[in-house]
């Protein structure tokens, strides 16, 4: 008689393996380009490093507790993790280099359409990261 049941697979199966590195390659690109974001007028580093975070939690302790020990990348992380905030110094630098970028954009390309597309996106992410707080919300007893 057979049983109902699906059968678990035991942790070490080749497939875990495979994810592990999988979530590891999907955090180090990340990482990569947080850190060109960071330096790179039109790539926001924000998205990039909360992924990286979300990655290495799947497939890594020690790069995962490096980004939370990391002197610019742990705050931020942190409180996004604990309060979902956005900080304010971020969001301005992320939406300065949004303007210098379609400002590059326009002047390298002269294309009405690629640039609309380019500040439609900017746009885009811009409301998204306007739904979160810029601090934490102090709770008073």
């Amino acid at each position: 008689m057979t049983s109902s049941s699906p059968k678990q697979k035991p942790v070490g199966t080749p497939s875990s393996f495979i994810k592990k590195y999988l979530y590891m390659g999907v955090g180090f690109i990340s990482l990569f380009l947080a850190y060109i974001g960071v330096i790179t007028p039109g790539i926001p580093f924000t998205g990039f490093l909360i992924i990286a975070a979300w990655a290495f939690s799947k497939s890594s302790k020690k790069w995962h507790d490096y980004l939370y020990s990391h002197k610019l990348f742990g705050p931020f992380i942190s409180n996004w993790e604990s309060e979902r905030v956005f900080p304010k110094k971020a969001r301005t630098l992320m939406i300065t280099s949004m303007y210098l970028s379609s400002l590059i954009c326009w002047f390298s390309t002269k294309s009405i359409p690629i640039t609309s597309i380019v500040v439609f996106i900017m746009i885009v992410v811009i409301i998204w990261t306007k739904r979160f707080p810029e601090q934490p919300v102090a709770i008073i007893l």
